[in-house]
């Protein structure tokens, strides 16, 4: 069954958004007002990207489809949003971390910085009553990737971030 857009991803979404937008923050360089618009179009455009791919009772299910990631290349519902505010490309790539992965799922919303960083959970919540629990950990496409031939120990990243 195909979940539509609605109040039952907005935790999640917000979640990625504000966390987005922190990670701009923290640099300086951005207005409040900027921030805001920024936040508000990432928040939309996860909202309308997901919307046939958020299935709470599976949330493993498009959680691939659900991974925002910068690797070298700017994710692009995040350079969309920048583009609202008017940051370029290479503006946006200075004020972000050159690797970021970050995880919008039914329930949990997390993010890693770096390729063999420490995953870090911004969002949690347990399953509605009514909703079948989630399957087994290890088959998201997240733990997948943890558990998918590391070669080097992780490596901790202290990340300060002010609101």
């Amino acid at each position: 069954m195909t979940h539509g857009i609605g109040a039952e991803m907005i935790p999640e979404v917000s979640a990625a958004a504000s966390f987005v937008c922190r990670l701009l923050r923290s640099r300086g360089r951005l207005s409040d007002a900027q921030l805001q618009v920024f936040r508000d179009c990432l928040a939309q455009a996860l909202s309308e990207h997901y919307q046939h791919h958020w299935f709470p009772d599976r949330p493993q299910k498009g959680s691939g489809y659900r991974c925002i990631r910068i690797n070298h290349e700017m994710d692009p519902l995040i350079g969309r949003a920048a583009g609202r505010i008017g940051l370029t490309s290479a503006q946006l790539f200075s004020l972000l971390p050159r690797e970021l992965t970050l995880w919008v799922d039914p329930y949990e919303v997390s993010y890693r910085i770096g390729e063999d960083g420490s995953i870090c959970v911004l969002y949690e919540a347990e399953p509605a009553a009514s909703s079948p629990a989630p399957l087994a950990y290890d088959q998201t496409c997240k733990n997948r990737f943890m558990m998918g031939g590391r070669t080097s120990p992780p490596k901790n990243y202290l990340m300060m971030v002010s609101s």
